[in-house]
Parts: C-alpha cells; structure tokens; sequence
C-alpha cells in the first residue's frame, strides 16, 4: 500500500513539473547554445538541465497558488485530486528553483542572473501578476524567447541568429497566451483580469492574429536575413500553414482546438530551429 501510495505521489509531482514544456525548454537552450557554436557540450548541458529545473519550478509554483481555483475547475490536477498537498508541492518547488540556479551559478555570472531574475518572475507571476494575467503574459511568452538566449549567453555571448529566433517564439507565444485566455474566459471571470475580460473575445482575437503575423514575419525574415539551410524552410512554412489553420478555428470560436494546433505549430518551428544545425 505504502509503495502505491509513493508511486503515485512520485508521478504526482512529474505532473506538476509539466516535462513536456520544460522539455521544449531544454532544447530550445540546446538550439541556442549550438547556434552560438558552442564547444563543450558538457556546459550545454548543464545549462539545459538548470533551465528545465528552473521552468519545472515555475510549473510547480503555479499550481501551488492556483490550488483554490484549481480545486473548483481542474480537480485532475495533483493538488487538487490530493495526490500531493500543497506543501509538498511548495517544497519541491523551492528544490527545483534551487538546484537549478545552482547549476546555473557554475557556468557563468550571465547565466546565474537570468536564472536568479526568471526565478523571480517565475514567483512574482502566481503570487501577483497571475490575477492581472495580460501581464504576466509577457512574462510567460518572454520566458519562452529567453531560454534560446540561456543556451547562448552560457558561450559567453549573444549570437545575433538567436535573438531573431528568440523574438519568433515571443510573438508566437504571445498568440498562444492569449488563445489560452480566451479558451478559459469563464474559468478566469471574478478571479483573473485578462486581455478577453478586459476588451472582449473579438478584440482579443485580433491581438492573437497580429501576434501570429509577427512571428511569421520574423520566421521568415530570420531564414531571409541569415540564409538559413532548405529544412528550416520547411518547418518554418509548416509552422505557417499550422498557424493560419489556428487562426481559422480561433475565427470561428473554436478555442480549445486552435490553442491545441498553436501548441504543435510551437512544436514544428522547434524543430526548424533544431535543423538550422544541420
């Protein structure tokens, strides 16, 4: 009974982790690094790893002061379905945030600053901005974009193809952030204030469209201005075609699939920034 208990806490808290966006984290430090013509790959992934830790226990941190509204509208979730308590789930949060900017402290003053000052945010977000949601939009989005910046700074510098791959995923996660406050308008109302609320669904839809516009623009933009490789190309016209299929389901109030299709547009264009390397 004891080790039922324990393997499910044990997958309790890799849930709370949510592996799979931390994962995208990792390689997109991974890209960045690489991009940067990085040489030892043993620093690359150290970073990776502290970056994954750090993203995890933002994740963790989030469902910690979510429990509340969570407890109403998402009762799978670990805390909720009391798989785990939410001192657990802090703790394990503070450990996640503390063994990554440890690792990130033994590569460099640069990349222990951005650890220390997203780790921050990553707290500030749930406990403050995380009621006034079409801020801390800025801050989820800009996290996504700083983590290629990660792997890069951990060279020593900033390669200028990472910045422009940086500023593709802030647009197009700034599409998605505010698909994902439109898909949960009702679970926000009277607990978050967020762009939909604030000047309503149509309006917020334009603001998604713009956004996915951009981060088209700089997609391709980045392949025109860098001469990048024929697979970037591809991937990056994929991610187009993915993203103009989002804004069609968007139009047509169909939120949950167009935040869905958003999330594998986000998937494709990974990969067109891993096959840059080729």
């Amino acid at each position: 009974m004891k080790k039922e208990i324990f393997k499910k806490k044990i997958f309790a808290l890799i849930e709370l982790m949510r592996p799979g966006n931390c994962l995208m984290a990792l390689i997109a430090i991974l890209v960045g690094y690489a991009v940067s013509r990085g040489g030892d790959y043993s620093i690359a992934l150290i970073t990776a790893i502290a970056g994954f830790l750090i993203c995890a226990g933002g994740q963790a941190i989030n469902d910690y002061f979510d429990a509340s509204i969570d407890a109403k509208v998402s009762k799978h979730k670990p805390i909720p379905s009391k798989r785990i308590t939410r001192k657990e789930a802090l703790w394990f949060s503070i450990n996640l945030f503390i063994l990554g900017n440890l690792l990130a402290l033994t590569i460099n003053s640069m990349t222990s600053n951005i650890a220390l000052v997203f780790t921050t945010l990553l707290v500030i977000y749930p406990l403050f901005l995380n009621k006034v949601k079409y801020l801390g939009n800025f801050i989820v989005a800009g996290g996504t974009a700083v983590t290629f910046v990660f792997g890069s700074i951990a060279t020593g510098g900033i390669h200028d193809l990472v910045i422009a791959l940086a500023i593709t995923a802030f647009f197009a996660n700034m599409g998605r952030e505010i698909t994902k406050d439109i898909e949960d308008l009702k679970k926000d109302k009277n607990t978050k204030k967020t762009l939909p609320n604030l000047i309503g669904v149509n309006n917020s839809k334009l603001f998604v469209i713009t956004y996915y516009l951009l981060a088209i623009i700089a997609g391709l933009g980045t392949y025109i201005l860098f001469l990048l490789n024929a697979y970037y190309l591809i991937f990056i016209l994929a991610t187009i075609t993915i993203l103009f299929y989002t804004t069609i389901l968007l139009l047509k109030n169909n939120f949950i699939e167009s935040q869905k299709f958003s999330k594998i547009g986000m998937i494709f264009a990974i990969i067109g920034f891993v096959l840059i390397l080729i």
